[in-house]
């Protein structure tokens, strides 16, 4: 048997952000180990307790007490190993985000069929644990972390209970959910990357706003060969919203480059 750990985190709040987003990281455990060694030898190198792009990204500020305050390009530098990382080490990745409104604007149908989710947060959660589903081999399991959010953490678990009873696939293949603090889980901080880029590159998509860090997610995602991250991304403008209103199931499809 072989025991998957797959690490989520959000980025944006749908009270008060107009897109939110859900990011994701997944590989077999003992992978994951070596990925945790090697972020948290980057850690040390750069004298980072951790690394949280929202403060990352504030590049004419000091990161560290190696890392004082940089033009982009040279904080676009120091955060690449941290990718490198990723790639690395890890097996496939989520992208999702969605644009607030339109979620707000599906049917009552459309809700009903998807648990009558509050917040698109929880829609994204449980999209990733199907994607994750169909993902994994026949002889696996799958154990989910996200990070420790009071806002969202209870009724996460309400919808990941939800999700288990409506669907067999889920129960045979998921086998824990647990919440954790990411300062003291690197696959966690991955995470955060992950879904602070996909919130900026929604902005793009559904609202024309540019962001410094494309490169960032460019580089990401970027194609480098067997044995690294498969990226998924799903990018839910309020179109999407409609043809879930209209009942067409959707995925995440492979993410690359050329497609973002």
């Amino acid at each position: 048997m072989v025991i998957f750990k797959a690490y989520f985190d959000e980025s944006g709040k749908h009270t008060d952000h107009p897109v939110v987003s859900f990011g994701g990281v997944c590989a077999q455990e003992h992978n994951v180990e070596a990925f945790n060694q090697a972020w948290r030898k980057v850690l040390d190198f750069y004298k980072l307790p951790s690394l949280h792009m929202k403060e990352a990204a504030r590049y004419t500020r000091p990161l560290s007490s190696k890392v004082p305050a940089q033009t982009l390009e040279q904080r676009m530098a120091v955060v690449k190993p941290f990718v490198d990382c990723i790639n690395s080490h890890l097996e496939v990745g989520f992208i999702q985000a969605w644009d607030v409104e339109g979620f707000r604007s599906l049917s009552k149908t459309a809700r009903a069929a998807l648990g009558s989710p509050e917040d698109p947060y929880h829609l994204a959660f449980v999209r990733g644990i199907l994607s994750l589903v169909d993902y994994v081999h026949e002889d696996s399991k799958i154990s989910v972390i996200c990070d420790d959010d009071e806002t969202t953490a209870w009724d996460c678990y309400r919808y990941y209970r939800g999700a288990r009873r409506a669907d067999p696939k889920i129960q045979k293949y998921v086998v824990s959910l647990s919440f954790a603090d990411d300062r003291y889980f690197p696959a966690l901080q991955a995470s955060d990357m992950v879904a602070w880029l996909a919130r900026l590159e929604a902005k793009r998509r559904f609202n024309n706003i540019p962001y410094a860090w494309a490169g960032l997610l460019d580089y990401l995602i970027a194609d480098q060969g067997p044995g690294r991250v498969t990226w998924y991304a799903l990018f839910a403008d309020k179109l999407t919203a409609k043809k879930l209103s209209n009942g067409v199931a959707l995925r995440p499809s492979r993410a690359r480059k050329s497609t973002l």
